[in-house]
Formats: structure tokens, sequence, C-alpha cells
């Protein structure tokens, strides 16, 4: 009776005093999750609100006033990362937004990457707003041409380098899309 009592708590027991130091998560992951707030944005079709996107994931790049080659792989990753997702990928939403950049840009990074969503924002907005994309406690240069994943509540969960895998990223992506029962 006593081994089969051992036999059957040892596995609650070890989980329970077993505590990893980290996860093996490939990405940057926010501590505590950062709130990200409402924005307006003007897209193709109009005025867009981004709380509008929730309950569904966002894979975000942002740029200001020009998209350098780092810009463009991003935006090709990211469309790439929800395709990748296979029945899981209309939970995903892919959103360029930009301030500075010329509409006919936008237009052609648009068309080019579909269905990636082209937003532009005005630039005392789009300022104020991605402060809290900022990585705390990092070199200036890595917060620059990062990849951003928000969640369906509207958190920013986790970021990329430019430089990143996108088959360790879609790992980590396969991951939340998995654990979340929301989006």
């Amino acid at each position: 009776m006593i081994l089969i009592f051992l036999v059957f708590t040892a596995p609650i027991a070890g989980a329970f005093f077993y505590q990893p130091k980290s996860f093996n998560n490939y990405g940057d992951i926010y501590k505590p999750v950062r709130q990200v707030a409402n924005l307006v944005m003007q897209g193709s079709n109009g005025t867009v609100e981004l709380d509008s996107f929730r309950r569904q994931w966002i894979f975000l790049v942002v740029v200001k006033e020009g998209c350098s080659e780092a810009c463009e792989n991003n935006i090709l990753k990211m469309r790439q990362l929800r395709f990748m997702q296979n029945n899981d990928m209309t939970r995903i939403r892919t959103v360029f937004m930009h301030t500075g950049l010329a509409s006919a840009v936008a237009t052609d990074l648009a068309a080019k990457y579909s269905p990636v969503e082209s937003y532009s924002v005005e630039s005392s907005k789009f300022d104020n707003w991605t402060k809290v994309l900022q990585l705390e406690d990092a070199p200036k240069e890595a917060n620059v041409d990062r990849f951003y994943i928000i969640d369906p509540a509207g958190n920013l969960m986790m970021s990329y380098p430019p430089s990143a895998d996108p088959n360790l990223i879609k790992k980590d992506i396969k991951r939340l899309l998995k654990a979340s029962q929301i989006g």
C-alpha cells in the first residue's frame, strides 16, 4: 500500500519541488507582460483602432520613416510564420505599422507581402505608443527592427531581433497558440 502511495505521489511532489530557472523560449519575453494601449491607425480602407484586433494574435512590425532591408525581411518573416501555422493561421493578424513612410512604399509592401495589413500612424502618437515596445536594460540598437507578438488580450508578449531564426520562432509560436485558450 505504501509503495502504491509513493508511485502516485512522486510525480506531484517532483513537480512541486522542481522549478525550472528558465523556459525554453527563443524570443525575448516581456516580464511582466505589458498591456498595449489602443491606437488609431489609418489603413487603405479607412481608420482602424488597434483594439478592434482583440481576440486574435498580432504579429507586428513597426518602422519609422523608412523600411530597411531588415524591416522588409521581418515583414516577409511574419507573413511566412503565419502561413506555417496551418490551421491556426486564422488566429493571427500580420500588421505592419509605420509613420513617415511614403504611402506608395507602404502600399507596395502590403501588396508584395499580402495578407500583411499596412497601417500608418501620426508621428507624435507613434513615438508615444512605441515606448511600450522597448526592451528594458538593452542597448538602443537592440530595440531596432524587431518583430513583436501581441496576445489576443492586448498584451505584448515577446519580441525577436531581425536576425532571429524563423524555425525557432515557429516553435515559440506553436507553443503559445497551443497553450492559449483565446484567440
